[in-house]
């Protein structure tokens, strides 16, 4: 199915801008538990990307892969999968997600450590603005840098920042051999992940859960092989953990307490994260080599914030949240100052999603 809905798309933008009245983009709705409660929802008109599909261009042979932003994440992965290519940068494939809200979330799998961010592969953008311009930032080569951090810029900004109409993004070759290894490891001791990096091997993911260590190789079967015989461990013979981890599915997830993710740097030693009020400890699974720390807790959100900030770490809440409490770490500072002027130059009037995504830049 393909279908271009951008003189639609912009004509609605440009009726609400006109009457001041804030925005909620919708996409496929499957990441609504991210990000804070829109304010002005009883006067928010929704902005639906669900008919603005389709490829608009894809050349296996260069590498780049071009979608309008309501094309849905299955249907791009299975399209490149078809070329024997894939988005390196493993993204959630939640029910019902969409290219546009995938990026617009700035969210990256297992792979991202090794094999870049969301941001890393976004070569261009075609957007609409909070002015109700169609602006068009970066191409469909990596070469061409005109404008290339702005389309950067738009990955990763909960649609703050304008509707995203199309996408042009770097793809890569499926890898020829992928192979898993587990290891019995102490708990909450990240250091062997942390030693692994830097090493040249063939790493794709990296994980501990409880006390098993997984590792995860990709690449030329020869190089697979011979890394697992250097690293030894016991070879797994599914996807596990990778898929649930990626599409945030796994069994530690069912835990019924609000998800927290704590970004940090991969040497960044075990969090002391005090018990709920009932006295459940909490539970963490560490990702990304050490890097992403998922925590299940109770703990209210300001005592999330402390202890990040304590491990210059950011934390997120990816739950939906109660009582309209914040979900990203505040901001202040130069980088406050700075992100209010690039939201003031995309979106003056704050008319895209507001509150959805650091609150505190909407004044």
């Amino acid at each position: 199915m393909t279908n271009d809905a951008s003189n639609e798309l912009l004509g609605s933008v440009r009726e609400h801008v006109v009457n001041e009245q804030p925005m909620h983009i919708v996409g496929g709705n499957s990441k609504a538990f991210l990000g804070c409660k829109l304010s002005d929802v009883d006067d928010a008109a929704t902005v639906s990307l669900n008919n603005h599909v389709g490829v608009v261009n894809y050349e296996p042979t260069e590498l780049v892969f071009t979608a309008r932003s309501g094309t849905l994440l299955s249907d791009v992965v299975q399209t490149l999968k078809q070329s024997g290519q894939q988005l390196p940068f493993e993204p959630p494939q939640l029910p019902g997600a969409t290219l546009g809200g995938t990026l617009a979330c700035g969210l990256s799998g297992p792979a991202r450590p090794y094999g870049g961010a969301a941001r890393d592969h976004t070569l261009g953008v075609r957007v609409i603005n909070g002015k109700g311009e169609l602006l068009r930032f970066g191409g469909e080569v990596m070469k061409n840098v005109a404008g290339y951090d702005v389309s950067r810029v738009q990955v990763g900004a909960y649609g703050t920042l304008g509707l995203l109409l199309e996408v042009s993004l770097k793809v890569l070759p499926l890898p020829e051999t992928t192979l898993t290894l587990a290891f019995e490891q102490n708990e909450h001791d990240t250091t062997p992940m942390v030693q692994l990096a830097r090493r040249f091997l063939p790493v794709t993911a990296a994980a501990l859960i409880g006390r098993t260590r997984y590792i995860r190789l990709a690449g030329s079967d020869a190089g697979v092989q011979a890394a697992a015989k250097e690293l030894g461990g016991e070879r797994v013979v599914d996807n596990e953990p990778w898929q649930g981890l990626r599409d945030l599915n796994h069994e530690f997830f069912n835990d019924p307490r609000p998800t927290w993710r704590i970004s940090c740097a991969d040497y960044t030693p075990a969090l002391t994260i005090p018990n709920d009020e009932d006295g459940q400890p909490a539970k963490v699974l560490y990702d990304w080599g050490g890097a992403q720390r998922w925590i299940k807790t109770s703990l209210a959100s300001h005592a999330l914030f402390e202890i990040a900030a304590n491990a210059n770490a950011h934390a997120t809440r990816f739950s939906t949240a109660m009582n309209n409490e914040p979900s990203h770490q505040p901001i202040s500072g130069v980088s406050a100052r700075l992100q209010r002027e690039l939201r003031t130059s995309f979106d003056p009037l704050r008319l895209f999603n507001r509150s959805r995504f650091h609150p505190e830049l909407d004044s």
